[in-house]
């Protein structure tokens, strides 16, 4: 087979052996709708790759455990359907109030002193307009409505439904955002979420100077506050507006955006795209039609139109200018038409494709082929003409072949839309919904920013998603795939903006069954697409996939790169999808496993022991383990041990809390020592043991920076972790990285330390469960747990 996947940017790809992608999801079309610290897991926060009968799936020549030998863990279910909760079930409603203004205690504060509201946070004034620029000589003034008409309104009743917008852009020339504001035309209610409509400068709703309005970032919604002082000169509004004077809300949303990036100023460079996604919280693409192979740009128009995304194109003139053109075909440069349809009529010269665009203005509609009166419409069957007519059913519509659409018009911007928002906007109900998902996460130094795939050695330590697509009657499924990085929208004199990465992400097929990507794996196997890494808020890659397993890795161009991203994931059928994670588990317990009464290491133990009783006394305490590690430290550490060190290792055994462990464990903290040892060292403990020690020497040795050096990269923890009988979920690996890791660097004695942690956590846990069932824990035990580790 062959797929073609399609980017923002207007570029394509082609890669053999695959369809496009298809549409994301649960079952239900939704992810769980669990939601612990603002993320969907189950309960211990990560999803579990155990299967029913207890066996811990085997991957990469990693451990394997059965029903007979059952490893310590403290995940709670391992039904294969809980994998899917641990992604955030998707919301762009404004039911996120993570960010409410104080809108309400504003209006009623104004109304208890009897004054109209002044905005503190966006005063009038110089700053208000500029950043960078020089003040113009025309002298601004900041005008209330009211003081330039008699009677000012919100938004006039005719505008209601917005079937026609007629706005200026004024001085600004922000024909972008006016572009951005017009394509809402066709969505009343995303248009009443940005521009709330139950405000006024009358009695009826309590005018007091403040006005309210809501945008999109990164995945919330935030309501800005702005008072009704508008810059005028000579009496008239500077800036956008309505051609009607006595009409506002289009100024004061203007002020508003512009309190939002800062300045007014800085709405006289933008985007259509940009804009968009800050209006409707909507997955955003944009192709440049200009090199887009027209035969793709249909493809995604067929694909596009019948689902749950806004499509709007419009022309950008070869010249630089920001004013609006009238072109002699009737289309006007830098408007946004919406794309509302696509059909096909058969002629004397073949069949057509045609496209049907519907324009929010009062002007600049088509009068080429195709248009209302052209002389093409006389060549179809009086029923086509009928049926083409009554698909033309609001005014503004009108029709024009594929081949001029494509010639004429230079950008195409898709603008996906969530399922809750495709509830609440009874326009798009007769289109086919997405299913969604997201994933707030963040990339961190030294854990998971691995970089792009040429860094073959740590790209398999990104973040990873798993979407698999069953066999269904559909032959392909349609996948959006967003990663939008963090970014700032207010840029102070005081502060400097921080700088945008270069992001993007790999889609890897991968065997069913496999749990994650490794560094091999990535070595052996080509990614299935790349997106180009740009220097973008967003990147985007809509295509289509067969049935299947395949991994996503969000990722930054080059590695260790801290920062955060949202990950957003829509398809048209059913599928599920998981973020990667393990169970906390130990798989292999040395206590138990080699410490026996029988067990021959404890031969050798206790050889040292016998020794030890003639020098110390039954109890020894830190600095006394010190000493007896010292003198075999070669044996059982890369480098002589530290204070720190034999404290954790006391711990282990400590079960009074006292300070002092038995001179009889001291044969069990060696042999845990060497189970977890890193050098390439062999002792001379029992065949089977001393096996597995150096099984675990050669791994950690081909991890090691430089020949013995005791160091390794963080990136290695995982592996590190697995090779030694543990599994850690990834907030754990996380918090692992950043307690016992430095400058991405970790030694020989924090990886026992670690490991110390790990053991300890599990001990605790489980004699926890076990004292819970017969009393309550005390706060004085929770607080020796706490630091008595």
């Amino acid at each position: 087979m062959h797929q073609t996947i399609l980017r923002g940017n207007g570029q394509h790809a082609h890669h053999s052996g695959v369809n496009h992608p298809k549409n994301l999801g649960l079952s239900n079309g939704q992810a769980s709708s669990h939601n612990h610290n603002g993320f969907g897991l189950p309960q211990n926060g990560h999803a579990s790759h155990a299967s029913h009968n207890g066996v811990y799936q085997k991957a990469n020549g990693h451990a394997h455990v059965t029903a007979n030998n059952r490893p310590w863990m403290n995940g709670h279910s391992h039904k294969p359907d809980d994998r899917t909760s641990t992604l955030s079930r998707y919301c762009t409603t404004e039911r996120n109030q993570r960010n409410r203004s104080n809108y309400q205690a504003v209006r009623r504060s104004c109304r208890e002193r009897g004054t109209l509201y002044e905005d503190p946070d966006f005063p009038t004034g110089v700053k208000a307009l500029y950043h960078h620029k020089k003040p113009s000589l025309q002298p601004i003034i900041w005008m209330r409505p009211h003081e330039m008409c008699t009677r000012p309104r919100f938004m006039s009743e005719n505008n209601g439904d917005l079937c026609r917008l007629s706005l200026e852009s004024g001085e600004l020339g922000d024909q972008w955002l006016m572009a951005a504001v017009a394509s809402l035309a066709l969505t009343p209610r995303f248009l009443e979420r940005v521009v709330p409509p139950d405000q006024g400068f009358d009695t009826l709703h309590s005018y007091c100077g403040v006005f309210r309005f809501r945008f999109w970032h990164f995945g919330e919604w935030r309501e800005i506050l702005v008072d009704d002082k508008l810059p005028t000169f000579k009496g008239r509004l500077v800036y956008m507006h309505s051609t009607n004077a006595t009409e506002f809300w289009a100024a004061l949303l203007e002020k508003a955006y512009a309190k939002f990036y800062g300045c007014y100023e800085n709405l006289s460079h933008g985007s259509t795209t940009r804009a968009l996604q800050d209006l409707t919280g909507g997955i955003v693409q944009s192709f440049s039609l200009t090199h887009q192979d027209r035969f793709l740009t249909f493809q995604v128009l067929n694909s596009a139109v019948p689902r749950s995304s806004l499509l709007i194109a419009n022309i950008t003139p070869e010249k630089d200018t920001k004013r609006q053109l009238r072109l002699r075909n009737g289309l006007i440069t830098q408007h946004a038409y919406s794309i509302t349809g696509l059909a096909r009529v058969r002629g004397p010269t073949g069949e057509t494709p045609l496209v049907r665009l519907r324009n929010p203005w009062a002007r600049g509609e088509w009068s080429g082929a195709w248009s209302e009166r052209s002389w093409e419409w006389d060549g179809l069957s009086p029923r086509d003409k009928e049926l083409l007519s009554v698909r033309v059913a609001n005014d503004g519509e009108f029709w024009m072949s594929f081949e001029d659409f494509a010639r004429h018009f230079t950008q195409l911007d898709l603008v996906h839309i969530g399922p809750d928002d495709w509830m609440v906007e009874p326009a798009l109900h007769s289109k086919q919904p997405w299913r969604a998902v997201l994933a707030r996460r963040r990339w961190r130094a030294g854990y998971n920013a691995g970089g792009g795939p040429t860094y073959l050695e740590t790209t398999a330590m990104n973040p990873q998603f798993h979407i698999q697509i069953p066999r269904t009657s559909s032959n392909k499924c349609h996948v959006v795939v967003s990663v939008t990085q963090v970014y700032e929208t207010h840029q102070s004199e005081s502060k400097k903006r921080k700088p945008l990465f270069a992001i993007g992400f790999a889609v890897y097929e991968v065997p069913h069954g496999m749990p994650r990507l490794t560094p091999q794996f990535v070595t052996d196997h080509k990614p299935l697409d790349v997106t180009n890494h740009s220097v973008a808020r967003e990147v985007v890659t809509f295509f289509t996939l067969p049935a299947g397993d395949y991994i996503v890795v969000p990722q930054t161009n080059v590695p260790n790169l801290d920062g955060k991203f949202l990950l957003r994931i829509f398809t048209d059928e059913q599928s599920n999808i998981w973020e990667v994670n393990e169970d906390n588990m130990v798989i292999r317990n040395i206590v138990t496993e080699f410490l026996e009464d029988t067990s021959p290491i404890l031969k050798d133990g206790n050889i040292i022991l016998n020794k030890l009783l003639h020098k110390y006394p039954t109890e020894v305490d830190a600095s006394q383990l010190q000493k007896i590690l010292k003198s075999h430290w070669k044996i059982y550490l890369s480098e002589k041990p530290s204070l720190e060190l034999c404290k954790s290792l006391i711990m282990l055994r400590d079960y009074n809390i006292c300070g002092k462990i038995n001179i009889a464990d001291i044969p069990v903290i060696m042999a845990m020592l060497q189970f977890w040892r890193v050098r390439n060292h062999r002792s001379p403990c029992a065949d089977a043991f001393n096996s597995i020690c150096y099984c675990l020497q050669l791994a950690f040795q081909k991890f090691e920076r430089g020949h013995s050096s005791g160091k390794t990269s963080s990136y290695n923890l995982r592996s590190l972790l697995w090779e030694a009988g543990c599994t850690v979920s990834n907030k754990v690996l996380e918090c692992l990285v950043l307690r016992f890791a430095k400058n991405r660097i970790l030694t020989t004695e924090n990886y026992i330390m670690a490991m110390v942690r790990l053991h300890l956590a599990h001990e605790r846990y489980h004699s926890l469960d076990t004292k819970m069932k017969s009393n309550p824990l005390s706060l004085e035990e929770m607080i020796l747990m706490t630091i008595y580790s």
